[in-house]
């Protein structure tokens, strides 16, 4: 399709397919096509969204509305430790899988199925449709145009249809409850709608409520189970320690195993005592033996300096005190010799002393070896009676060791059995005082209000949404009505497509006459008389040294006003004094005589076959002075009688009586009359109705206006709506005749 644009303040130019979408010659839309464009379609546009508007509203009238309120539930990171035992379910962690745990939690059909008892909402009707009442007939709402629904008659339910009630209702209020997490925190909102506000904020707080009762409640039966549990294990466990160490103390009085706690027996430790002092008898032993075996092979050695050194004589008190004498005497010997001689009775009494307190020494150091040699013996006889006692009681412990490994056994099982129950027992203590101190892992950190404006529906904003919506359907659809409109709109459109200049625009006549083309005459100085006056100047000026005489009118198709325009041209040429005749050569469907108002009794048609003379058939229009001959009746072959000698000598004749010819033919594209006449005429004129003719068919005729070489002087765009056509661009006739109209006279 082809649409007028705009393309500066030069006027209008036409775009091609594949061009803009307004009309600009680069792709994209030109600001002043979309004006012109809004102004064409407003009414569509409008009108569309008026009609959405109140199709919304009515819709918004059916529509029951809904309230929604919300409570907040904050999940607990922190819990009070009231004392430091490990709780048998542990709290939440603080993450996202918890948050939406917990969402998942609050949405479950069960807690909905718990609201739904304790607020008893299957009596509410919103809920359950069973006990909805039938509505009364109402103008507004449609459901009710055609009878009321009828109650159904109660009855019994089966299981089946029980359940299938009892779903359908908790997945009504679930369907009404929406959780969210709030963002970057451990909040969860509670939010339930309904047609009632004061039910909506009784779901929402009863399902934080719940949600909170069944989390303490949850822990307590999981605490409850682990009592129970721990109780049952603790007997059995107390069952298992006792009977194990019964029997390991059984074991031990049969095997005759009295002993410590560590199962060790009497045998055992006697043998390890008896080794212990078998073991120092041999140390003393070995001891005593080196010791003589030091004296002895001192002495062997001779001399007493060596003895007197040994470890038995330096241990021996009279020996020393020996030797202590002995120094003081050898001291005093010394001194003595000094001051004396070496006979002198003092001295001689000291050295007689000296040797006998030696003689003496010597009598008390044999008595040790003598002793030492004893006590070798000794301990030599004590070191084999304890060895033959250690030989006996290790054929004794040797005989009772198996039963000792069994014994052991036994205990330890017995001592595992006790080590489990204590663990257990203690567990259970621990369990048992948590029952009474459960807590919640979220509170509510604020209860739901009764809303006070209804949530559903948003009846401004949506109205809003649907005249928006509406205007984009209506810019839409009247998008699509400018692409679907392919009628010639525009001269340029027209001239563009090889229709030649636009000599004229003839608007749309619309006050009422009798005949339209009476305008002429009744109001010659209206814009349709002065269209038609432009277009006479416009044939004279299209060849100033040789002007058209005869000019023929035609058009595409039936009905687009090239009666009226041959009518119109022919009156405005004689009012101007040139001797004007006008010729109906549409023998088909003639219409020139019911234009003028006079009978089509005798017409072209007698004159060519001769059953009356031209005076005869010569009409006189009195108002104007023009000459008309009308088509007259009974033409059998219309294309015949035009390509006929005598219609070339009429038309010779009429070119040498007449100033100017004007010829209304038959449309040009269904038949050939038009195309036989355009070859004898001088100038052809093409009307092409404004805003009804096709373009396609419009080009048609074009072509073949071209094939024929029909002498085409331009076109006439007829039946224009001026004020419409304003709208499709400026620069032409219609522009100024609507802008103008006061200049150019008043309208039509």
């Amino acid at each position: 399709m082809y649409m007028p644009s705009l393309a500066g303040s030069t006027g209008v130019v036409e775009r091609e397919p594949g061009s803009g979408i307004f009309g600009n010659d680069n792709p994209g839309i030109d600001l002043s096509g979309l004006i012109l464009f809004l102004r064409r379609r407003w009414k569509v546009i409008i009108g569309t969204a008026i009609v959405v508007a109140i199709l919304t509203t009515l819709a918004l009238l059916q529509v029951k509305p809904r309230y929604s309120a919300t409570a907040s539930v904050a999940v607990q990171t922190q819990k009070t430790q009231v004392v430091n035992i490990q709780d048998v379910m542990s709290g939440l962690a603080p993450d996202q899988a918890t948050m939406e745990t917990q969402a998942s939690i609050l949405r479950s059909r069960r807690l909905a199925g718990l609201v739904v008892d304790k607020l008893h909402l299957d009596q509410e009707p919103e809920f359950n449709p069973a006990v909805r009442k039938q509505e009364a007939f109402s103008l507004l709402n449609p459901g009710t145009w055609f009878g009321t629904r009828k109650e159904a008659a109660k009855q019994e339910l089966s299981p089946v249809e029980a359940a299938r009630q009892r779903a359908s209702l908790v997945g009504r209020v679930a369907g009404a409850i929406t959780v969210a997490a709030v963002p970057r925190s451990y909040v969860l909102t509670v939010t339930a709608t309904s047609q009632s506000p004061q039910l909506a904020a009784q779901i929402a707080n009863t399902l934080a409520d719940i949600y909170i009762t069944d989390g303490i409640a949850a822990k307590y039966d999981a605490t409850k189970k682990a009592s129970a549990y721990l109780a049952q294990r603790v007997d059995e466990l107390r069952s298992q320690a006792v009977a194990t160490d019964r029997a390991a103390e059984g074991y031990r009085a049969r095997a005759g195993l009295v002993g410590s706690d560590q199962g060790s027996t009497i045998a055992s430790q006697q043998m390890s005592q008896l080794n212990s002092q078998l073991i120092t008898a041999r140390a003393e032993r070995a001891a005593k033996e080196a010791q003589l075996q030091q004296l002895r092979r001192l002495r062997a050695g001779g001399g007493d300096g060596g003895v007197e050194a040994s470890g038995a004589i330096l241990q021996s008190p009279l020996i020393q005190q020996l030797r202590s004498q002995e120094g003081e005497v050898v001291r005093k010997i010394g001194e003595l010799r000094s001051t004396y001689g070496e006979r002198h009775p003092k001295i001689i009494n000291a050295e007689a002393e000296l040797r006998d307190l030696r003689a003496k020494i010597s009598d008390e150091v044999g008595k040790v070896a003598a002793s030492t040699a004893n006590d070798v013996a000794i301990e030599r006889a004590r070191e084999s009676t304890l060895a033959s006692s250690l030989g006996q009681v290790e054929n004794a412990v040797s005989a009772g060791g198996t039963a000792g490994v069994r014994l052991r056994e036994l205990q330890r099982e017995s001592d595992a059995n006790k080590s489990i129950y204590e663990v257990f027992l203690n567990r259970l203590k621990e369990t048992n005082q948590q029952v009474d101190l459960q807590q919640a892992d979220a509170r509510v950190v604020s209860g739901a209000d009764i809303p006070l404006s209804a949530s559903f529906p948003k009846v401004s904003q949506t109205l809003a949404v649907a005249i928006l919506l509406g205007l984009l359907g209506g810019g839409a659809l009247a998008f699509a009505l400018e692409r679907l409109d392919n009628t010639v709109r525009s001269a340029n459109l027209l001239e563009n497509i090889g229709g030649g200049a636009t000599l004229a625009f003839l608007p749309t006549i619309k006050t009422g006459l009798e005949r339209p083309e009476d305008i002429v005459l009744e109001r010659p100085a209206s814009m349709v008389p002065e269209a038609l006056r432009t277009l006479r100047s416009s044939l004279a000026l299209a060849d100033v040294d040789n002007p058209p005489q005869m000019v023929m009118l035609s058009s595409s198709v039936p009905g687009e006003g090239k009666t009226f325009t041959s009518v119109g041209l022919a009156r405005v040429s004689a009012q101007a004094g040139a001797k004007t005749i006008l010729l109906d050569c549409d023998t088909r469907h003639p219409r020139v005589h019911k234009a003028l108002g006079f009978e089509n009794e005798i017409g072209l048609v007698q004159v060519l076959s001769g059953a009356s003379t031209f005076e005869e058939a010569l009409y006189l229009d009195e108002a104007t002075g023009l000459h008309v001959l009308s088509a007259g009746k009974g033409a059998v072959n219309p294309a015949d009688m035009l390509r006929s000698d005598q219609m070339m000598r009429l038309l010779q004749r009429l070119r040498n009586e007449y100033k100017f010819i004007v010829i209304d033919s038959p449309p040009f594209a269904p038949l050939t009359d038009s195309q036989i006449l355009a070859k004898v005429v001088d100038k052809m004129i093409l009307v092409v109705r404004w805003g009804e003719t096709p373009l396609p068919v419009v080009q048609a005729t074009i072509r073949q206006l071209r094939r024929v070489g029909a002498p085409l002087a331009g076109s006439v765009l007829s039946q224009v709506n001026v004020l419409r056509h304003a709208k499709y661009g400026f620069g032409d006739y219609g522009y100024h005749y609507s802008k103008y109209s006061e200049y150019y006279g008043t309208a039509s």
